[in-house]
């Protein structure tokens, strides 16, 4: 599964909200595009979607803004992704297959299979433990995992190229 810009710039700023307490002041698009280098019209088209979804609520007048529409740890990544149609709902999913012929079938049951846990995956994660954590506990491998075995396969290196140090030649000069 690949974000789309809109993707990441979306959850960027939900968890810029999930930062501010939801009773105080709202945050205005203009602060939030300063804070986070993204336009405030840019802003205003991901803001619409999100509040289309009951994600946001927008506040008008006079120091008015957004502010999330629910407490933070009932926001899941995935509510992000399907107000941006990122994910698709189980719906969409099941249409899905009743548009493939029998030889694809099977394929298409696996694609299926594979976007539910995707989806479960995102929809356990909810904003209050993706903003109140480190990026690093957050995503610990399990000891056990395939990634963790073939990372142990690999020591760390420095950036030169493997075997440079040995030869003594500087990184990245080339054989001559």
């Amino acid at each position: 599964m690949r974000l789309s810009r809109k993707d990441e710039h979306s959850i960027t700023a939900m968890l810029s909200l999930a930062a501010t307490d939801r009773y105080a002041a709202p945050v205005s698009l203009t602060e939030l595009s300063e804070s986070l280098g993204i336009s405030t019209s840019y802003l205003e088209h991901i803001f619409s979607g999100l509040r289309k979804h009951g994600l946001v609520e927008g506040l008008r007048g006079v120091g008015g803004g957004y502010r999330l529409a629910r407490p933070a740890t009932q926001i899941s990544i995935a509510d992000i992704l399907h107000a941006t149609h990122a994910l698709t709902d189980e719906d969409t999913l099941e249409s899905t297959l009743a548009t493939v012929d029998t030889r694809g079938l099977e394929a298409a049951q696996g694609w299926v299979e594979l976007s539910r846990r995707i989806r479960d995956f995102l929809g356990e994660i909810t904003l209050a433990d993706f903003a109140s954590t480190k990026p690093s506990s957050v995503w610990k491998q399990r000891e056990d995992s395939v990634s963790n075995y073939i990372a142990t396969m690999f020591p760390p290196h420095s950036g030169q190229l493997i075997g440079e140090r040995e030869r003594g030649r500087p990184a990245g000069r080339p054989y001559l």
